[in-house]
């Protein structure tokens, strides 16, 4: 074997355990990372603390799912915590019981409809399920559109990674 045979075996070997290696980190790169609990997965809520503010048409905020569970006429709903028109976070008004964002003057009602402001739609939506104390899925919203809580409800199923896009109001 010649030195520039050794060389070029080298050079290809040191080529191909640079690609392995960067195929490989793309690969982990790629997969999903949210897991249970976190932003980008699927958040557990339970039935119990919504009940208790159901009575009060109160929405409750979800910090670390960065969404509000909301109790309408047509339903429970879980609202995205980003504003439409530039993703300010938005906090709930009980004095005038809309939400209102204080960046640029957006409102919205508790359904997540516009009133007034500069955002372009309405407020965005999650993708729910809600399941009995077994687990089984006993209801649950695809579209984004609110879910009449059902008497034997366990837990609300809230996934953040499956956003729904409010509607136009222009």
């Amino acid at each position: 074997m010649t030195r520039r045979e050794f060389l070029n075996y080298v050079w290809g070997a040191s080529m191909a355990l640079f690609l392995v290696q960067f195929g490989g980190l793309s690969f982990f790169f790629a997969l999903p990372r949210a897991r249970l609990g976190e932003f980008g997965g699927i958040i557990p809520v339970g039935v119990q603390q919504f009940i208790d503010a159901a009575t009060q048409k109160v929405p409750i905020a979800n910090n670390a799912g960065k969404f509000w569970i909301v109790n309408t006429e047509q339903g429970i709903n879980a609202l995205y915590k980003v504003c439409t028109h530039l993703g300010c976070i938005y906090p709930w008004s009980d004095a005038s019981n809309i939400f209102a964002c204080p960046c640029h003057g957006s409102q919205f009602h508790i359904n997540g409809d516009w009133i007034a402001g500069p955002a372009p739609r309405s407020l965005d939506r999650f993708v729910m399920q809600v399941q009995d104390a077994s687990g089984a899925t006993i209801a649950e919203s695809a579209d984004g559109q609110p879910i009449v809580l059902p008497a034997n409800a366990a837990t609300i199923l809230v996934d953040t990674g499956k956003k729904v896009t409010g509607k136009s109001h222009l």
